[in-house]
């Protein structure tokens, strides 16, 4: 499951992977998004902008 963690509050919110798509489209052309994504879920990279921070929990 993805985690979107607010940056003010550290408050955790289950997203769904419609979501996590969505933000890393903001942020990466569309050709990186799959592997942005196979790393966030392989626990590489977490993603940051400047209100949260994404990550994948099993």
């Amino acid at each position: 499951m993805f985690i979107k963690i607010a940056k003010q509050t550290l408050e955790e919110e289950v997203i769904s992977s419609e979501e996590m798509v969505a933000v890393l489209e903001d942020d990466y052309k569309d050709d990186e998004v799959d592997e942005i994504l196979t790393e966030i879920v392989c626990g590489i990279y977490e993603h940051r902008t400047p209100l949260a921070i994404y990550k994948y929990k099993p």
